[in-house]
C-alpha cells in the first residue's frame, strides 16, 4: 500500500486530521507526477513529497491553514526567479490540491485501505472546486487514469502492486527483494530448499514460498496470478533449478500476455551454456531474446547489494523502452534521454 496513504489511514484510524496536498496536474517537466501525496499530521510532522524540495515548504505553510480551517483549495507552482518565492528549479509548473481529512470529510478511508491492503486497484474520486470541493466517493471504473477531469474531479488512483518473483534463496536475493519492495513490487522469494528459505532470512518480502519454482510458477501462472506488469528474477545459478524455471517463463504458448522481465544470474559462459540448454528445451530462439541474461546492466557491480542495484537499473530501463513510443525508442540516446526530460 501507499506509504503516505498508510501514513494518513493511520491518523484517520486514530481521530486525528490530517492535511494532504495531491499533485493534480503538471506541465513540462516536474519531479512528481500526478497523484503524489504530502501529509501534514496534527503535530506538525511531515510524510511524502510533491516534488523535488523546491515548493515544499509553501505547501507545508498551506497544510496548516487548510488543517486549521478545514476548508480546501487549490495552489499553482512554476518556475520562479525570486529566491524568496516557491517554484520549480526545473522549469515546470505543478498544481496542487489542499485538503483535510478526517472521519467526518473521508469515511470512505477505511474501505480504500482494506482494498490497498488486498492488493486490489482502487480509485478515490474528489471534488476540488465549488459547493462540493472537498466531498469524496470510491470509483470502481478501474480505466481512469490518475490526474484532473475536465468536469474538476480529482482521480486517484491506488493500483495494485505489479509481482516480483525472485528464485533463489541467495543474499543477492535478499538485496534484490529490498530493492523490490521500495520499487513498488509485491515480492516473493521462491526456493525448495526448506533451511535456507525462511522468513528470518528475508524479512523485506512479502512472501516466501519454500516448493519447487518451476512448479510454483506454472501453477501461479495457470491460477492467473501473473500480468504483464511481473518481473522474474532468477538467482539460484543452478541449471537443475533454472532451467526449468526459464523454460516456464520464455515458453510464450504457456503465457496469455508476455511478462514485464525475465532475468538469470550466470557468467558469460554459464549464460552461453544455459541458452544451449533452453533451445535443447523447445524455446524459440525469438524467445531467448526475453531473457536477460547475464542479468543487470553492466556497470562494475560486485557483490549482492551492487547485483541487486544493477538488476533493479535494468527492471527501470526496459520498462522505460517498454512503454516509450517507436519514434522514441529509434533514437540513439534512448532511454538516456527520459532522464534528460
Amino acid at each position: 500500500m501507499n506509504s503516505v496513504l498508510h501514513d494518513i489511514y493511520t491518523e484517520w484510524e486514530a481521530d486525528r486530521a490530517v492535511a494532504v496536498a495531491t499533485v493534480i496536474a503538471t506541465l513540462g517537466s516536474s519531479p512528481r507526477d500526478p497523484g503524489a501525496m504530502l501529509a501534514v499530521h496534527q503535530d506538525g510532522t511531515v510524510v511524502g513529497s510533491i516534488s523535488g524540495g523546491c515548493v515544499e515548504g509553501a505547501v507545508y505553510e498551506s497544510a496548516l491553514e487548510v488543517l486549521a480551517t478545514g476548508q480546501p483549495r487549490i495552489e499553482h507552482y512554476g518556475p520562479s526567479g525570486n529566491i524568496l518565492e516557491p517554484g520549480l528549479t526545473c522549469g515546470g509548473s505543478l498544481t496542487v490540491f489542499v485538503e483535510r481529512l478526517d472521519r467526518e470529510t473521508t469515511p470512505q478511508l477505511a474501505e480504500l485501505v482494506e482494498r490497498a491492503l488486498r492488493d486490489e486497484t482502487v480509485i478515490l474520486e474528489t471534488v476540488v472546486a465549488g459547493p462540493r470541493a472537498g466531498t469524496h466517493r470510491i470509483a470502481h471504473e478501474l480505466d481512469a487514469p490518475t490526474g484532473l477531469t475536465p468536469t474538476g474531479t480529482l482521480i486517484r488512483r491506488f493500483p495494485s502492486r505489479p509481482r516480483m518473483i525472485i528464485v533463489g534463496s541467495t543474499d543477492f536475493a535478499a538485496e534484490t527483494g529490498y530493492l523490490g519492495t521500495r520499487m513498488g513490487y509485491r515480492v516473493t522469494l521462491c526456493d525448495a530448499r526448506p533451511t535456507f528459505t525462511t522468513p528470518q532470512r528475508f524479512p523485506h518480502v512479502d512472501e516466501v514460498v519454500c516448493e519447487w519454482p518451476s512448479d510454483w510458477i506454472a501453477r501461479e501462472r495457470n491460477e492467473g496470478r501473473f500480468d504483464s506488469r511481473t518481473v522474474i528474477v532468477v538467482l539460484t545459478h543452478d541449471p537443475k533449478i533454472d532451467i526449468p524455471v526459464l523454460v516456464e517463463c520464455l515458453d510464450t504458448t504457456k503465457w496469455a500476455e508476455p511478462l514485464a522481465y525475465v532475468g538469470a544470474m550466470g557468467s558469460l559462459t554459464a549464460d552461453t551454456n544455459r541458452r544451449r540448454e533452453l533451445a535443447a528445451a523447445g524455446i524459440r530462439p525469438e524467445h531467448l531474446t526475453a531473457l536477460s541474461s547475464p542479468i543487470g546492466l553492466a556497470i562494475g557491480n560486485r557483490g549482492p547489494a551492487e547485483t541487486a542495484i544493477s538488476i533493479a537499473a535494468e527492471i527501470i530501463t526496459k520498462r522505460a523502452i517498454d512503454a516509450a513510443p517507436s519514434w522514441q525508442r529509434n533514437r540513439s540516446d534512448f532511454p538516456l534521454d527520459i532522464v534528460e526530460q
